[in-house]
């Protein structure tokens, strides 16, 4: 309160010349040792941005070396070997595409099992849950069954049920609604066929914001072991078998503002036990079951775009497969194909579930091997989730279809990808091609 009204100065000169003198000395110290700092950490900045650019450069300059793949010299010496950071043309300057430098990579890891045994089930993922939706349990009868397993806290939960048993359908998730689809009612297949009453027309919707069911218009026509995924506020029921189990190509759209079904144009390649999922704008459709004697499923993946009302042929999968599983890792831009059915001997005596995994880059238009899935599976189902890719149930093996259930399955796995560079490897006359492997059995 003293110092009221009286500046700095007097009030030192109170205490002495000395002090003054002493306060000045350390005030300049201060000020000449802020702008020694200030000048540091300017120089500091200055060295970090030539570092960067540095760094820029050099990352620019190996990307272009590494795209131009007429110019190998100074990337490696060997002349039968060259790399690119996109798969590009399969054959370019007497090279041919040998495969990713990556192949393999990912990881899996156990998660809880779920409650009991389950296959021929669909999943979806909402957020941090994951919906797995009907199926049928061990001895074989098809359930109304409808779960939650929350990616956070590691629980399944039970919901309420579908209004009706279903497997073998499709289901799709468009504003937080699932639209389970098609599919069969019962494993009833003694009746006639043109009779058999166990296939379903019914939409069913449910609202998980609600917490509730409701019914939707009934599609079309029956469509058993087809796919569905959602675009664009319409749910898209593709492909699958007739009460006869007749391949179809045949689409149907549902549109929830008008509570109707309508075709689109068939796909090319009529095939049942497909996969499907909306991606980059259209709707992928992935390998599937086509009877062709050589081999009876497909590696073919065509994709369907709503507003030209077109289909586009996509790079064929690595290996062919149906009944598996797909899920969209959107930060990656794409697919994910797990497991699978294959026939190994003598067609439908013997079933086998397929440890292989490959995903395809959107961006390089190809396919890479991933880390393969400890338990074979397939008639399976996945789910994506934070990132993750939940895959619960399934079956791995059929022995005397017809005479003996195929073993349904109670574990779940999760599928972390690994973010790396998209290199990929060129060869001279094939001496290495890490595709071949895949067509073969076991994989």
């Amino acid at each position: 309160m003293e110092m009221q009204g009286r500046d700095n100065k007097a009030y030192f000169n109170d205490a002495g010349d000395g002090a003054w003198s002493n306060f000045s000395r350390e005030m300049d110290s201060i000020k000449r040792s802020q702008k020694r700092n200030c000048r540091i950490i300017g120089l500091l900045l200055f060295l970090l941005s030539v570092v960067i650019l540095a760094l820029v450069a050099v990352a620019g300059t190996q990307a272009r070396t590494i795209r131009r793949l007429n110019d190998r010299k100074g990337l490696i010496t060997h002349p039968n070997v060259t790399f690119a950071s996109y798969a590009g043309d399969r054959e370019l300057d007497g090279l041919t595409y040998g495969g990713s430098m990556f192949r393999g990579s990912g990881f899996w890891t156990p998660r809880e099992n779920l409650p009991a045994s389950l296959t021929d089930h669909s999943s979806v993922g909402i957020g941090e849950l994951v919906y797995i939706i009907g199926g049928a349990n061990a001895s074989g009868a098809v359930l109304d069954q409808f779960l939650v397993y929350d990616t956070t806290l590691h629980n399944y939960t039970t919901l309420s049920p579908i209004p009706e048993p279903r497997y073998r359908f499709g289901a799709a998730v468009l504003d937080n609604k699932i639209y389970v689809i098609g599919g069969r009612k019962d494993s009833n297949e003694t009746d006639p066929p043109a009779s058999n009453a166990s296939l379903s027309v019914a939409t069913y919707i449910y609202d998980t914001t609600q917490g509730t069911w409701s019914k939707g218009a009934d599609i079309l026509e029956p469509q058993s072991d087809p796919c569905a995924a959602a675009l664009n506020g319409k749910v898209y029921l593709v492909g699958g078998y007739d009460a006869n189990y007749g391949l179809l190509a045949k689409v149907q759209v549902y549109d929830p503002a008008s509570d109707s079904w309508s075709y689109a144009p068939d796909m090319p390649t009529p095939r049942g036990d497909l996969m499907c999922a909306a991606f980059e704008g259209e709707i992928y459709v992935l390998g599937g079951y086509t009877g062709d004697t050589t081999d009876p499923f497909s590696r073919k993946m065509e994709s369907f775009n709503p507003n030209t009302q077109k289909w586009t042929t996509r790079p064929d999968l690595l290996t062919s497969r149906g009944d598996g599983a797909v899920a969209v890792l959107p930060t990656r831009k794409a697919l994910l194909v797990i497991g699978g059915e294959g026939h190994y001997r003598n067609n439908d005596l013997f079933k086998y579930g397929k440890h292989s995994n490959e995903v395809y880059f959107a961006t390089d238009g190809t396919w890479v091997e991933k880390a393969l899935i400890p338990n074979a599976r397939f008639r399976t189902a996945a789910a994506e989730s934070g990132g993750l890719v939940y895959v619960s149930g399934g079956v791995d093996t059929c022995i005397n279809q017809g005479t003996q259930a195929c073993p349904a399955l109670d574990t779940t796995a999760v599928f972390l990808d690994v973010d790396h560079p998209h290199v990929y490897i060129y060869l001279k006359d094939e001496a290495y091609n890490d595709n071949a492997a895949l067509t073969t059995y076991p994989l």
